[in-house]
């Protein structure tokens, strides 16, 4: 399910090609939201408008912590 929504700052999203990104910063002007800074997953940074933000067809990605596994397989317990 796509989501249409405005961007949560720090929050994960997915694209329709499955590439992963984080919302890093917006700006604003009197209008309001004028600009966005997102961060993909390799570590690359692009800047778009909330305009082409709102064309894009996004899933929000799972943000709950995962269980870490521990440094040492042999101990987990069955």
């Amino acid at each position: 399910m796509h989501t249409q929504r405005d961007p949560i700052i720090n929050n994960w999203y997915t694209n329709l090609t499955g590439q992963l990104f984080k919302v890093r910063m917006a700006s604003y002007n009197a209008e309001g939201m004028g600009s966005l800074v997102i961060e993909y997953i390799d570590g690359t940074k692009q800047i778009i408008s909330k305009t082409e933000w709102d064309c894009l067809k996004l899933m929000t990605h799972n943000n709950t912590r995962q269980r870490q596994l521990p440094d040492h397989p042999e101990k987990l317990t069955q």
